[in-house]
């Protein structure tokens, strides 16, 4: 029997529901989510094996039409190189609402010109009656030009398995890229820096999960337990004083929390210690964005 393998980008605007449709993909949680729009800041792959296939799908910022500081410049960089790269397989995962016309400029630079394009409406539960999920498939369909629609909820599992049995069978001949054990190219502490944003998001508002950057100092694994250090970038005192609380009480609540999503990802015991640093205004500092990860060199 042949081997079928390829890659797979997911595309969209912010907060249109890729990260949870690349977790429903695997069926297991790797890209944080939050329904704050902006929590992917870094390009992640996650691998899905079968025994005849691997698709490698590629998680991405949602597009910005606008940067408004170097972050977020660096983040549609991002989005662009996911667009541009060559792909097997597009997704381009939109909310249910008819299309803007700033809507369909934004997806005309993330849509690539040379494979085929699944448009997967997400959050089709939220829609009453198949008459208006008509109306909105209708629209998107007639302003992108897709090889396949797909109405899914990628938050509660609704057709997922329909979408990915499309991928599946789309992917050209070829032998596995990546290990068929592998579940993605990153590093556990990179998902730990990622599952530490996610509660940030979580616990946070205004701009408090804007404002941090978060580091893994060290990741140790030990035969009992992995150990993980790591630092959270803020950019002003006060948002030092919201992150740690009252008595430490907000960083506690934090940690215990980021703890065991560590806890739940690995499989194994983690004991998690934090610290929040301030590094003044580092969305716009280039040296602070390369030594946080967010660009090269």
């Amino acid at each position: 029997m042949s081997h079928r393998a390829g890659f797979v980008s997911i595309l969209g605007l912010p907060n249109a529901g890729k990260s949870t449709l690349l977790n429903a993909f695997l069926g297991r949680r790797l890209s944080g989510v939050s329904p704050k729009p902006q929590t992917t800041r870094h390009r992640i792959l996650g691998i899905l094996n079968t025994p005849d296939c691997q698709a490698v799908f590629v998680d991405t910022p949602g597009w910005l039409e606008k940067a408004n500081d170097p972050l977020q410049e660096a983040l549609r960089v991002q989005s662009k190189r996911a667009a541009r790269e060559d792909a097997d397989i597009a997704i381009l995962v939109v909310e249910p609402f008819k299309p803007t016309a700033d809507d369909v400029t934004a997806m005309a630079r993330l849509v690539p010109k040379n494979c085929p394009l699944f448009l997967a409406v997400n959050k089709a539960d939220l829609l009453k009656g198949q008459d208006q999920l008509d109306v909105v498939v209708n629209a998107w369909a007639t302003e992108v030009k897709a090889t396949e629609v797909f109405t899914v909820s990628a938050l509660k599992g609704m057709d997922v398995d329909v979408l990915r049995k499309a991928v599946l069978d789309k992917l050209p001949e070829s032998p596995p890229f990546y290990d068929k054990e592998q579940l993605s190219d990153r590093w556990e502490r990179f998902f730990a820096s990622e599952f530490i944003r996610e509660q940030i998001f979580a616990l946070y508002s205004a701009e408090i999960p804007h404002a941090c950057a978060v580091v893994i100092e060290e990741y140790k694994e030990t035969p009992r337990r992995d150990l993980v250090w790591a630092t959270v970038h803020v950019e002003r005192e006060s948002q030092k004083g919201i992150v740690i609380g009252k008595n430490g009480d907000a960083l506690k609540q934090l940690t215990e929390r980021a703890q065991a999503a560590i806890e739940a990802f690995t499989g194994r015991k983690a004991v998690l210690e934090m610290w929040v640093k301030v590094r003044k205004d580092w969305r716009k500092d280039m040296r602070a964005l390369k030594e946080f990860g967010y660009l090269d060199g």
